[in-house]
């Protein structure tokens, strides 16, 4: 078609269409179930002046295919009010649904950097499109069968923009010797429109809006008696729902806050209570259904609430803590209350500000006013505001739309802060007295600490330094009063925690010149100190204690200075322990047995707690056996726990046949089997065949605890093991956890060197039972790894079949059950898998099934993970599979590589897929997402710039001699530049609107 023909006899046609378009688009706008927000439709047919015009200055007046060089012969323009309202349009799918898309002449119009020609700074979606099929068979329609229409998506100000500005820029006339400069300085003034005026007053309508939105949600809310339905909700979901929409909605729009906080608290609190009564129930939705919400979740959206209003009303606040707290029922509850208790008590730098520590007073005064009989189902509130309380420093949070600000400072010193931490102090020792249980006691103890800690600003006034020390002094001695009546683990941790006071008041930081009050002040703070010490060390039983549990203990050399260190206590404590053996006789062996029980009832689960006791133990043993002897049967539960290093030290003492005699007896009675077992990880010899026995007792008995000892004394000590012993003893045990479906076992061997690991030992046959049983592995971590690393070294084929295996293991079991069958990522597989690339290739081709959607996220992906840097064979092997032509093996080679991150390596085998296939097939867009994809980005314009890179690695593309992939490239960098120019848009709304939400850096900051 020439422009003749378009002028004489296709005009009206273009005309209708644009028409029919524009009633369409209107019409689907107008059902669709949200509202849209449209302002107008335009529509026309391009003027044939205006066309001549257009194609005289493209040099294309003599065209005979004006349809395809012109795309906006019929045109059609909605406009909408705001940046949100077009977003909303363009993700509801109006136009793909009703149009067929023309991709490649579609483009979106925004100002990117670099670009500043005021054509360059329209703003518009230009979509072009064509009626469907389905419209165009319908003889109504026939006629507009292949007819294109550009529809132009912008807001009320972009338009005003763009009709000015192709009123003027468009229609320029000749200017040859005559008004350059004029036009200059109107292209310049137009820029400045936009950029300076249309583009932030487009922002702050969004702003109006998104806020009137707000108001008329939480009118609409207040009107429905939001308040009232809570306790009413069928369900959890429906109640989170309606109390997130309360918190963001609701509560920052009432003008009198105080007024309806009462009545809001009340609802809150008989809303969890509701709550905790309802059964959870799953989210259905058409894509299955999901967890419900549970009543933790509940609780932290009402913490949410409580704290916009905490201070409206402080006492009614921490009310509503406690009567929520005591009703508690699991720790995620607990740990919302207690961050919310927390919240409400903590130093605020702008409440301090306005009204000092009015807010620590409050609430010190409300605790101490409480009925004593109330406060055990409240301690860790009560403990956690008052440590609050105590704290020596006031923190600030501000913020922009792009900054964190945290701002730190000391409490100034004044009498109403010193009464106040007083009466805290007072309170706890009352809080600890009560306490039943030494876990209660630390929690007490580290809140009354927090009083004696500096700010961590290092500076102090002399006042603030000087009410400091005193207010420790007075802590410390109450624990020196208390130290008579208090557990070893209490004393241990109290002495530890004094110690660390004591050197750091040997100064006085935060003060240069500390006056005599301070001064005075230290040094009683010192002698308290010193005080506690000698107290708690005549306790023959605690210095017994302390030498032997624990990695925190405090030995005299520590109070002469910081030189005694981690050394310098061990080999104290390895004198200490020699003292101690020496000191245990016939006569006072009782009294040491009951020593020792004590010493083993410590609840730990610290490895370092018990290690000085086991050498204890052995040591007696093997100097004193037949006090050892007489103690083995009258241990205790938690003493049999060492049972096995008892042994250790008999077994080279003069007892050794009354050792052997035992063990046989015991072996016999299947008695003390896994602390025999673990004996022989320490054992003088290893004995084998009495492992192996044990083994096939603990088999016998089904007790796991029993064959993980023996795997753990076989893993350690197999270097020393005999010949066969793999079989008969290590395979024995990995069979036995096979058959229970229990891989856990990789936790016994995974860190044995691998000179002294029977992993390096295993044949072919025995490394297939070892994968049998590690299928059973929920999912692949680091240990894991590592053992499979260990035998791919020799069996790397074997193992990466293993990962095979694993996904087919995935497929049989029961939904819902957690299995990952392949890791994010290999930390060292990787290098034995190189060596097989071709064998993985294969192995996973053979699996793929055309149309398998999933394969991309497992077999496709175990490729990926296996040679992340796309070894050399990997890609020849997947090049080859691409040279067939045959269209499975190129789609098996898509979906492997869409797990990559469109790097450079990738271009190679892409243009070789992009030759082979026709320009219209579908896989083509395949390609183009494994190219355009990206690893982890930053910053706002994170995906812009990727984007403009990945442009401009394509570039040489448009020169090579293929014809298709040229034409690819085309379309590519067609596609990355809608990409760039929406993702440019996006970030810039994002950040303009962060700016109207949470402000801007004042001019200092910004300077």
């Amino acid at each position: 078609m020439d422009l003749e023909t378009y002028s004489r006899s296709k005009l009206a046609d273009y005309a209708a269409l644009a028409e029919i378009v524009a009633a369409i688009l209107k019409a689907a706008i107008s059902a669709y179930p949200e509202p849209l927000r449209l302002q107008q439709v335009q529509h026309r047919p391009k003027d044939p002046a205006s066309l001549k015009k257009k194609l005289e200055d493209r040099g294309l007046a003599a065209t005979t295919s004006l349809e395809n060089d012109i795309k906006d012969l019929a045109g059609c323009r909605l406009i909408f009010y705001t940046n949100s309202d077009v977003s909303h349009f363009l993700q509801s799918g109006i136009i793909q649904d009703n149009f067929d898309v023309d991709w490649d002449r579609t483009k979106i119009h925004h100002p990117v950097p670099g670009q500043t020609e005021p054509d360059n700074l329209f703003v518009s979606n230009n979509y072009v499109l064509k009626l469907k099929t389905a419209r165009t068979i319908l003889p109504e329609y026939a006629r507009f069968d292949g007819l294109w229409c550009e529809v132009q998506v912008q807001t009320t100000l972009n338009h005003a923009w763009s009709e000015m500005a192709h009123d003027i820029i468009y229609k320029k006339p000749a200017l040859a010797g005559f008004g350059a400069k004029l036009f200059e300085a109107i292209d310049r003034r137009l820029q400045k429109i936009m950029n300076t005026h249309l583009l932030p007053a487009g922002y702050e309508f969004q702003k109006v809006l998104d806020d009137y939105e707000r108001l008329r949600s939480g009118k609409e809310l207040i009107d429905r008696g939001a308040l009232k339905t809570l306790s009413e909700c069928s369900d959890n979901n429906a109640r989170y729902d309606l109390l997130e929409r309360f918190r963001d909605y609701v509560l920052p729009n009432y003008d009198d806050p105080k007024s309806v906080y009462p009545e809001i608290k009340e609802r809150l609190v008989a809303a969890v209570a509701e709550a905790r009564l309802t059964k959870t129930r799953p989210r259905e939705t058409p894509f299955g259904n999901f967890p419900g919400v549970e009543i933790g979740r509940i609780v932290e959206v009402t913490c949410d609430i409580l704290a916009l209003y905490r201070f409206v009303d402080i006492e009614l606040t921490f009310s509503a803590i406690c009567d929520l707290f005591r009703g508690a029922e699991n720790a995620d509850e607990r740990k919302h209350l207690l961050a919310a208790a927390e919240r409400l008590a903590r130093n605020d730098l702008e409440v301090w500000k306005q009204a000092g520590p009015y807010v620590q007073i409050v609430l010190v005064d409300t605790i101490d006013g409480l009925d004593r009989s109330r406060w055990e189902p409240i301690r860790p509130v009560l403990v956690e505001v008052l440590g609050e309380a105590l704290k020596n420093e006031i923190q600030g949070v501000s913020s922009t739309y792009k900054t964190f600000t945290l701002s730190r400072g000391s409490t100034p010193p004044s009498e109403a802060l010193a009464g106040m931490r007083g009466k805290a102090i007072d309170l706890l020792k009352e809080l600890y007295r009560t306490g039943s249980a030494d876990s209660e006691k630390r929690q007490v103890k580290l809140a009354m600490l927090e009083a004696t800690r500096r700010p961590m600003n290092g500076t102090s006034s002399q006042a603030q330094l000087q009410s400091i020390l005193e207010n420790s002094r007075v802590i410390v001695d109450f624990f020196a009063e208390i130290a008579p009546g208090e557990s070893y683990e209490m004393l241990q941790t109290l002495e530890r925690s004094l110690l660390w006071m004591y050197r750091h008041n040997q100064g006085t930081a935060g003060t240069v010149e500390p006056d005599a009050a301070v001064l005075a002040a230290r040094d009683a703070l010192n002698a308290s100190i010193l005080k506690f010490r000698d107290i708690a060390n005549t306790n023959k039983g605690f210095v017994v204690y302390k030498t032997l549990v624990g990695h925190e203990s405090v030995f005299p050399p520590a109070w002469e200075g910081s030189a005694f260190d981690v050394k310098g206590q061990t080999q104290y404590r390895k004198e200490r322990i020699d003292e101690l053996v020496g000191d245990v006789t016939e006569q006072n062996a009782e009294e040491w047995l009951n020593i020792l029980k004590r010493c083993a009832a410590t609840e730990s689960d610290d490895l370092a707690t018990f290690p000085s006791l086991g050498e204890f133990l052995q040591k007696l043993s093997e100097t004193k056996p037949l006090i050892v002897l007489g103690f083995v049967d009258r241990l205790g539960d938690r003493l049999t726990g060492f049972l096995g290093v008892m042994l250790s030290g008999l077994a080279k003492s003069h007892q050794r046949a009354a050792l052997d005699a035992r063990i046989a007896e015991w072996l016999a009675q299947e008695k003390h089997l896994a602390e025999m077992a673990h004996y022989i990880q320490f054992a003088p010899g290893f004995d084998g065949e009495l492992l192996r026995k044990i083994l096939m007792v603990g088999i016998k008995r089904d007790d796991d605890a029993v064959v993980v000892q023996v795997m753990a004394s076989f893993a350690r000590r197999y270097a020393d093991a005999q010949e066969g012993t793999i079989t008969t003893i290590f395979m024995a045990a990995v069979q036995y956890f096979t058959a229970r479906k229990d891989a856990r076992w990789v936790n016994l061997v995974w860190y044995i060197p691998k000179e002294r690991s029977p992993l390096r030992k295993l044949d072919a046959g025995q490394v297939d039972a070892i994968l049998e049983s590690l299928v059973h592995l929920q999912s692949i971590e680091t240990h894991g790894e590592w053992v499979l690393a260990s035998l791919a070294e020799k069996y790397p084929e074997t193992v990466f079949d293993f990962f095979v295996a694993r996904l087919q293991y995935k497929e049989t079991r029961e939904e819902g059950e957690r299995y990952e069958d392949i890791p994010f990522q290999f930390e060292c597989l990787q290098k034995s898998f190189v060596r097989i690339a071709e064998h993985a290739v294969a192995t996973v081709r053979k699996r793929f099934v055309s149309g398998d959607s999933m394969f991309q996220f497992r077999g496709g992906r175990l490729l990926a993970i296996s040679f992340p840097n796309f070894a050399e064979p990997v890609r020849r092997k997947l090049l080859s599979l691409v040279e067939t032509g045959h269209r499975a093996d190129i789609e098996f080679v898509l979906r492997v590589l869409t797990n990559y991150h469109g790097q450079t390596f990738l271009h190679e085998i892409c243009k070789a897929i992009v030759k082979a296939l026709p320009d219209d097939d579908p896989f083509l867009t395949d390609v183009e997402i494994i190219l355009e994809s990206t690893d982890v980005l930053t910053g706002e314009f994170g995906r812009v710039h990727a984007y403009t890179a990945k442009k401009q690695e394509v570039a040489d593309w448009l020169a090579d001699p293929d014809a298709r992939v040229k034409a690819f490239a085309k379309r590519y960098a067609l596609l990355l530049d809608r990409q760039i120019s929406a993702e440019q848009r996006r970030a810039e709304e994002s950040i303009e609107l962060r700016k109207r939400t949470y402000g801007e850096p004042d001019d200092k900051e910004k300077s």
